[in-house]
């Protein structure tokens, strides 16, 4: 969001009043899009940003599909041996990171010699 000065609101104003009024509207939106993006925009910079953060740490994303009879036991699973609390279970994200370190867990116990 865009804060301004009274000053600088009455500069932008002014500064309206010299657009011609039959393209004024189309003027103010067009600003408005370049200094406040839609959400849909920032959301797709967000996207791009976590993206480049996780090549740049050799890391990779996957979208698993686990069914919600399964799901309940592998959080109470986490609850259980202590990985997670009942609070943090409830957070969709914390759950995910735990399960990540899991299946790096995992994954180093069978690449062991």
């Amino acid at each position: 969001m865009l804060a301004l000065t009274d000053s600088a609101l009455a500069r932008f104003c002014i500064g309206a009043t010299r657009i011609p009024a039959g393209r004024r509207k189309r003027w103010l939106l067009e600003l408005a899009q370049k200094l406040d993006p839609p959400h849909a925009v920032i959301g797709s910079r967000e996207r791009s940003r976590r993206a480049r953060a996780r090549r740049k740490n050799r890391t990779r994303c996957y979208t698993v599909e686990i069914p919600d009879r399964v799901v309940e036991g592998v959080i109470t699973a986490l609850i259980a041996t202590e990985r997670l609390t009942e609070v943090e279970a409830c957070d969709h994200a914390r759950v995910r990171v735990e399960l990540g370190r899991m299946l790096c867990e995992w994954a180093q116990y069978w690449m062991r010699d």
